[in-house]
């Protein structure tokens, strides 16, 4: 099979057909759109985004990056994701769960944030919060859906509560489908009777337990600002790390070349 990509031009933005919407929690789900006539994939290399923009009449657009989910392990669907979070009052997100089966959004890119290697680091730790989850995904789909890759993936995914993880299911059978190479650790605020998982925020002794050993491997990290500044001390331009600061700084990780942003934001 010939492999077409969707988007090739970053400078162009081009339309996509939204067919079907699924909940994911109480405020996000995921929308799933149609790749245009004779394309196999979105192509995006791994890990990138994209931007959209809606008009607006009389108005500026409204432009905002997201990163799609579109697993190598299904092969050629015809269609890729996005996973929206619904913000009150979000210009953006209010658009989206506005969408109806039918509709039509402007996407260009990729939008390159880091060019993942099969092999390349031993081990990758992904420290994500909320819908900082997509760009962590993209790699760990990658990884997984590639038996010759043997790099170990350590998620740690922060959230609100129970109800606000996103893809739980999904991630618990992941790790179980792939229990050798993928681990993944929740971390929830508010946590209902019953919970076993981590309560409050990442904390040293938690990184120090999933980072690499030093030369062995790679942070992702992906979130809002505040978290961000909390864990790695925020990030730099285009995607980058800045000084490394925050808890992985307190652990002893001062190296931004071992740490890659891939939030959005």
């Amino acid at each position: 099979m010939t492999v077409v990509a969707a988007l090739t031009n970053s400078n162009d933005f081009f339309d996509f057909e939204l067919v079907a919407t699924e909940d994911l929690t109480h405020n996000t789900k995921r929308f799933t759109f149609a790749l245009p006539k004779g394309a196999t994939h979105l192509g995006l290399p791994t890990a990138s985004a994209v931007v959209s923009k809606f008009e607006v009449e009389g108005g500026d657009p409204i432009i905002k990056p997201y990163t799609p989910v579109e697993d190598p392990a299904k092969g050629v669907t015809g269609t890729f994701d996005l996973i929206v979070k619904h913000y009150p009052n979000g210009p953006s997100s209010t658009r989206y769960f506005a969408l109806k089966k039918g509709d039509k959004i402007a996407l260009k890119g990729p939008i390159p944030k880091y060019k993942y290697e099969a092999n390349k680091d031993k081990k990758i730790t992904l420290l994500g919060g909320g819908t900082g989850i997509t760009p962590l995904l993209q790699v760990i789909q990658r990884v997984l859906s590639n038996p010759d890759d043997d790099t170990k993936l350590t998620l740690v995914f922060g959230n609100v509560s129970e109800k606000d993880i996103i893809l739980k299911e999904y991630l618990d059978k992941l790790s179980v489908d792939h229990k050798d190479r993928f681990t993944v650790h929740y971390i929830i605020d508010k946590a209902a009777e019953g919970w076993n998982g981590y309560v409050g925020y990442i904390t040293a002794d938690i990184l120090t337990a999933v980072l690499p050993k030093p030369g062995e491997g790679k942070v992702f990290i992906s979130g809002p600002n505040p978290f961000l500044e909390s864990v790695s001390g925020g990030k730099g331009p285009n995607f980058t790390q800045g000084e490394v600061g925050g808890l992985l700084a307190k652990v002893g990780i001062h190296n931004c070349r071992c740490v890659q942003v891939l939030s959005n934001k």
